[in-house]
């Protein structure tokens, strides 16, 4: 299946920034790795678990905050009606 989307050139940038960052060799393996992020983060809160991360030098922790996965957590348990089955 072939996915089209337009994005404007601040996006773009991103795109490549991380393409660089990540060592992805195309936007398809970008893709992959980013969406499979969004998938375990998204069970770890429908597990009730947060998501986040540890700066163990500064004994800090950060918890990521995404509306996406809120909703998840929220529609796993009945919080939101009229859920649509995946």
């Amino acid at each position: 299946m072939k996915i089209e989307f337009e994005v404007d050139d601040r996006v773009i940038s991103e795109f490549e920034g991380l393409k660089a960052l990540t060592g992805s060799a195309d936007y398809k393996e970008l893709f992959n790795n980013a969406l499979g992020l969004l998938a375990w983060a998204t069970q770890q809160r429908i597990a009730g678990r947060s998501v986040g991360s540890i700066d163990a030098n500064a004994k800090e922790y950060t918890t990521l905050q995404m509306p996406a996965l809120e909703y998840a957590a929220l529609a796993s348990t009945g919080q939101i009606p009229n859920l649509k089955a995946a």
